[in-house]
């Protein structure tokens, strides 16, 4: 069972390369939880707030845990890097403690709740699209909290950079190697 979670910071190709392995590996692509927050009409990144946080997570969480195998363009790991750079740049409210309830559930599931997990570096431009940051400062933070999850919650991971088709082979190759040569790639 591939549950295969590609992580990096925004604007990096993750969705690019989630929809082009999800179509070969013929699994399937979950939603992407802070879109589907943002489409509620919750605001994001910098302008989020503990509750939105939450929510994110909880959808994330559900996501996950509803498709036995899939491909994600976003993860728990994901979404620990932004909340947690919105939570370190706000003042301490209740609300917060919600999620602080969040953490320790990700504390529990993160090395767990995936059979493959592939960072992505930051190689491009950021490419406006209504919804990100343009801000590479911003971009660079999220970048490193989330290797820093990868390392403190010792997750192992596989960096993949290039071209799609360069990083298609490369996650191919670790899902077939892992599954015993069992995808063709």
């Amino acid at each position: 069972m591939p549950r295969i979670a590609i992580v990096g910071s925004f604007s990096t190709g993750k969705t690019t390369l989630a929809e082009a392995v999800s179509r070969h590996l013929d699994l399937p692509l979950l939603p992407e939880a802070a879109r589907e927050v943002a489409a509620l009409g919750f605001k994001l990144d910098k302008d989020a707030t503990p509750e939105v946080e939450t929510l994110i997570f909880l959808k994330q969480l559900y996501n996950e845990l509803t498709h036995p195998d899939f491909v994600g363009d976003r993860s728990l790991i994901d979404v620990m890097a932004y909340a947690g750079w919105v939570l370190d740049n706000q003042a301490r409210r209740p609300e917060t403690a919600l999620w602080e309830e969040c953490v320790r559930i990700a504390q529990v599931h993160l090395r767990s709740q995936y059979s493959h997990v592939f960072y992505l570096p930051i190689e491009f431009p950021i490419v406006p699209d209504g919804l990100r940051p343009l801000d590479p400062g911003f971009q660079r933070e999220i970048d490193e909290r989330m290797l820093g999850l990868l390392r403190d919650h010792a997750v192992s991971y596989r960096t993949l950079s290039g071209s799609v088709e360069q990083r298609l082979n490369g996650l191919s190759d670790a899902v077939a190697e892992a599954l015993g040569g069992g995808v063709d790639s």
